[in-house]
């Protein structure tokens, strides 16, 4: 019983146990299925993730469409401000470009007043022709009508110059104004305001200025018809003029058969002069205007002769020299007025078609500065024989510019040709030995053409080839003066400046020799081609022997895409060599003298003159370039050419020119300098941008290549100072007293004016000789030029004091002791 209940206890306690387990485990997996339940309520489905990543995606999208949108925005924002300020900046230089473009209105009255100067040109020569053509006044209206044309030529080049740059000005505008970006509208409501505002004022500007614009163009167009149409006419006009002035040189030597009875142009004496003078007046305005350039030439060539001589006068003067110069003077005299005859008389060949009152001024401004250079050396004769031609030459070119024939100017021609031809004949009779063989020549030609004109005038009544030889025949003697005095004036110049020059290069020359000036052959043909140029550029002979050449030399050539002419080439080159010149001329100039009281001074420009003749160079080339109308562009052709040309065989060359800016820049050398180079002592005379020239103190003129100056050792003795330290080596006998011997030198040298006291001289007594007692004197010259001179005065000092206090200065001596072998036997026996 016990057992059973034991056993009974034990099974009701498994079960019991057994229960427990069970109900925990239910409970266990109960909780556990509740939380899974909780948790899978909490995540979310599988389509729920998929559809946000997509929302996340379109999102980043969304913001990259708006960052793109907005940079577009931007962008085109500052594109618009850009056009704006674009558009803005081409409206101001349209508006400033229509206000200081031409002048319309001066132009048409300008036209107007140049068409009535026509109608007045042709007067009593086309129209309403004159039944007494004279050939002056053919010329003159000829020449006239060129000059017309030439000023509205300029006035049309002007009118389409301002047209292209109205049109290009406007194609620019035109072109902005497209632009996409001017019509994309801001998104923003603020920026869309205020574009809004901003595009409104820039197209109701742009449309007011295109009125403006067709206004001004249509205008340019209306005066470039008036201008054509009427340069037609004038054209027409010159042909026909110049037919009738063919006419009038064919029958030039035909009788014209009334020239003492009035015309019936109902023109007086003082009529005929006025109306003369305002046509030679207009012609004489317009011509200037139309060589403005050429004039502005003339001014400067005598500006730059005026500035040469009065420094060629300082130079003279530093020299000392002034003084020494006797009739030449006049050059340093009077340098205003020598410039003004020279450079007045080489230019008037530089005008090929000059009216006559433009030659006839240009006569009187050199007759004026004739009288100026020449009063002080004319004696009484000659200032009469000058006075009284001066007279007759003024009578002359005011006859010449009479252009109506009257009874009163025949009778005019009549007295001058027979006085100028009485006093040529009586100058010739009273000074035939003493007369210039030219100036004598002149006065026979003088005689001829004054009696040919009384001839004609007289005998056949050839009012026009009696005036014309009367005229020629007084101009001959005035060509002569100019171009005497012109030509003397030059070689002074010349010669002078080669005297200084070459006495700068220690060449002596004898002063007075320059002062002789002989005429030879070859200077009197070139007198005789002047006087032929000068009385025939106004006929019509000479325009038909030069109208060809004139063309021919400046017509229009092409290789290739390049246009040339030979004008051009004659400019490019004619500039490069007057560079030349002047840097020539600088470097004369600022060259400092051997033989003056400064030569120890350095030149202070030295080797930046290389710099200055560079830049001198590369100014002229540029104007040539630009002057003869080759585009710059094609520099890079050359610049190809002479790469190269340097990469093949110019490497020596360009080596030298790098060496000449080195030594520019860096300045191991200087103009004046004492160097040695190749162990010989030279003196450097020019610095150049190839080589430079060295003196020897043997009178040679060594020519060294730049770059081998700067490849070898070079020992510069005037670098920093001019001074030099020169020695002396003496010697004195055995026993001298050399405290004496050192007391005596110092007092020579102390003497001396050349020795310099600071640094002191040194004294050495160097050693004990053969033969003497070696001294050695060391002393400095304040300039190098000195030193051998000093040492040479020295050492005649120094015999002359020891010499006086019985100091002997021995030469090398050896005793020679003879032995005789056999009396030294004889005496070892």
């Amino acid at each position: 019983m016990v057992f059973y209940n034991l056993i009974q206890n034990i099974i009701f306690y498994k079960i019991s146990k057994t229960k427990q387990v069970t109900i925990f485990v239910f409970a266990f997996f109960l909780l556990l299925q509740l939380s899974n339940v909780s948790y899978s309520q909490n995540l979310p489905p599988k389509d729920s993730l998929t559809s946000k990543s997509d929302k996340i995606e379109n999102l980043l999208k969304l913001d990259e469409n708006r960052s793109k949108d907005l940079f577009k925005e931007n962008k085109t924002h500052r594109e618009r401000a850009l056009l704006f300020d674009e558009i803005a900046k081409n409206i101001q230089n349209a508006d400033l470009k229509l206000k200081t473009g031409i002048d319309y209105k001066g132009f048409t009255s300008e036209l107007d007043y140049v068409i009535k100067l026509k109608k007045t040109a042709i007067d009593g020569i086309i129209k309403n022709k004159n039944d007494f053509q004279t050939l002056r006044n053919i010329t003159v209206t000829s020449v006239m009508l060129k000059e017309l044309q030439t000023r509205v030529d300029l006035q049309l080049e002007k009118i389409q110059k301002n047209n292209l740059e109205l049109s290009q000005i406007q194609s620019q505008i035109d072109s902005l104004t497209i632009k996409k970006a001017l019509f994309i509208l801001p998104k923003d409501s603020l920026r869309k305001s205020l574009y809004y505002e901003r595009y409104s004022e820039m197209n109701s500007q742009v449309k007011k200025l295109n009125i403006r614009f067709k206004n001004a163009l249509d205008s340019i167009s209306k005066l470039q018809i008036l201008a054509t149409k009427f340069k037609y006419d004038l054209q027409n006009d010159i042909i026909e003029t110049d037919n009738i002035r063919k006419n009038e040189f064919g029958n030039l030597f035909h009788s014209d058969g009334r020239i003492f009875k009035t015309s019936s142009n109902k023109m007086s004496f003082y009529d005929s002069f006025f109306y003369s003078l305002f046509k030679e007046f207009v012609i004489l305005a317009f011509f200037i205007s139309n060589h403005f350039n050429t004039l502005v030439l003339m001014l400067l060539l005598a500006v730059a002769l005026i500035v040469y001589l009065l420094f060629l006068r300082s130079k003279y003067k530093h020299e000392g020299l002034y003084n020494q110069i006797e009739f030449s003077k006049r050059i340093f005299k009077h340098p205003i007025a020598c410039a003004i005859l020279i450079s007045f008389t080489l230019f008037n060949f530089f005008f090929v078609y000059p009216p006559f009152a433009f030659t006839a001024l240009i006569w009187l401004i050199s007759i004026i500065a004739l009288n100026v250079v020449n009063k002080e050396y004319f004696n009484a004769k000659d200032k009469f024989i000058w006075r009284i031609f001066v007279l007759l030459i003024l009578f002359t070119l005011y006859d010449n510019n009479i252009l109506i024939h009257s009874v009163r100017e025949v009778f005019l021609i009549l007295i001058l040709a027979i006085s100028s031809a009485a006093v040529s004949i009586y100058n010739l009779k009273k000074n035939k030995e003493n007369l210039n063989p030219l100036f004598k020549y002149s006065l026979y030609a003088l005689i001829a053409f004054e009696t040919a004109a009384v001839f004609f005038i007289l005998i056949d009544q050839n009012y026009n080839l009696g005036k014309l030889l009367m005229v020629n025949g007084i101009i001959t003697v005035l060509m002569y003066y100019l171009f005497s005095n012109a030509y003397r004036l030059l070689v002074d110049i010349i010669n002078y400046s080669n005297f200084i020059r070459e006495r700068n290069e220690e060449n002596q020359l004898a002063l007075n020799e320059l002062e002789r000036v002989n005429f030879k052959k070859t200077h009197n043909a070139l007198f005789i081609i002047c006087w032929i140029i000068t009385v025939g550029k106004n006929s019509y002979f000479f325009h038909t022997i030069l109208d060809p050449i004139i063309d021919f030399f400046y017509e229009r050539r092409t290789i290739g895409d390049i246009n040339y002419s030979y004008d051009s080439i004659i400019v490019f080159f004619f500039i490069i060599l007057i560079s030349i010149i002047i840097a020539k001329i600088i470097a004369f100039l600022t060259n400092n003298s051997i033989g003056n009281s400064d030569a120890s001074k350095k030149n202070k420009l030295g080797s930046w003159l290389i710099l200055i003749q560079i830049a001198i160079f590369s100014i002229g080339i540029s104007l040539a370039f630009i002057s003869s109308g080759i585009p710059v562009d094609r520099l890079t052709i050359i610049i190809s050419a002479l790469g190269v040309g340097i990469g093949f065989g110019l490497q020596t060359l360009v080596n030298n020119l790098v060496s000449g800016l080195i030594i520019a820049f860096e300045k191991p050398v200087n103009i004046d300098d004492t160097i040695d180079i190749n162990g010989q002592t030279v003196k450097m005379k020019s610095i150049g941008i190839r080589s430079s020239v060295v003196a020897t103190f043997d009178g040679a003129d060594v020519i060294i290549p730049n770059g081998d100056l700067l490849s070898q050792h070079l020992t510069n003795w005037t670098l920093t100072n001019n001074k030099k330290r020169t020695d002396i080596a003496i010697g004195v006998a055995y026993g001298t007293n050399l405290e004496q011997v050192k007391t005596l030198l110092e007092e020579t040298l102390k003497s001396h004016s050349l020795v310099l006291q600071d640094p002191a001289p040194i004294i050495w007594f160097k050693e004990f000789n053969s033969s003497s007692i070696d001294v050695v004197i060391k002393f400095w010259v304040n300039h190098i030029n000195f030193a051998n001179q000093a040492k040479s005065d020295l050492i005649i000092a120094i015999d002359k004091v020891f010499r006086e206090n019985n100091i002997e200065i021995p030469f090398p001596q050896q005793d020679v002791h003879i032995i005789n072998k056999n009396s030294k036997d004889a005496k070892e026996e």
